[in-house]
């Protein structure tokens, strides 16, 4: 079961009583707080707002980016792209 507390020094002061006797062994997980919980836009990692402003950024390609992407490699595909002018890019 787990349960959630506060460090002050060699302390963990725990939010609530723990039905265990002193002494018991217990052993501790830190959550990992270096992870980030907010986006680069301030928003809370995978709120609907960070979402929205995810599915709002335009691409960071050119249309010659574009273009480039969708010459033949020489390598054979099962899709093809057949006109670039379908695709919406960042100076269209």
């Amino acid at each position: 079961m787990p349960y959630k507390g506060t460090v002050r020094g060699k302390v963990i002061e725990l939010e609530s009583d723990v039905p265990l006797p002193d002494g018991t062994e217990v052993e501790i997980v830190v959550k990992d707080h270096e992870k980030k919980t907010v986006t680069a836009s301030g928003h809370p990692r995978s709120s609907p707002q960070a979402i929205l402003k995810f599915l709002d950024t335009p691409p960071l390609c050119t249309s010659d980016d574009v273009e480039a992407l969708l010459k033949p490699s020489g390598r054979q595909s099962g899709l093809w792209v057949s006109k670039a002018s379908s695709i919406k890019t960042k100076s269209s």
